[in-house]
């Protein structure tokens, strides 16, 4: 192959590659919702959207659509979070969500958490919910 054929090729390969192995081509892998890492980083973005929020009433994750690590310390989480029977104050992890379709609210999220490793301290970078 001439050299030109070559700096054509490799840059296609390439996103092949990381597109076959998981990764997308801005440098995103998708990683699994149990991660340990992605955890604390769902807590991490849930206590920030209660303390933001408005409502007496405590949300929490009732389903992880997508999660996302970009260089090894951002992550995008896609989520539905749901109003609990919880107010502030509670601990949401044994909150039962409203069944009651007057109380019940429910949103799918976007959070863009970021952990300053070296710090210990995490960072919301955007949350978006519709």
């Amino acid at each position: 192959m001439s050299t030109m054929t070559w700096k054509l090729a490799f840059p296609l390969l390439a996103v092949l590659l990381a597109v076959g192995f998981g990764l997308d081509p801005d440098g995103f892998e998708l990683v699994a919702a149990n991660d340990p890492e992605v955890q604390t980083a769902l807590t991490f973005a849930m206590d920030e959207y209660n303390k933001a929020s408005s409502d007496i009433y405590l949300y929490k994750v009732t389903k992880v659509i997508r999660v996302q690590r970009k260089v090894g310390y951002q992550y995008t989480l896609t989520v539905i979070i749901a109003r609990t029977l919880c107010k502030k104050g509670s601990v949401p992890d044994w909150c039962p969500v409203f069944m009651d379709p007057d109380k019940a609210k429910s949103y799918q999220c976007k959070f863009v958490v970021h952990n300053n490793g070296w710090l210990g301290r995490w960072v919301m970078v955007e949350q978006r919910c519709s």
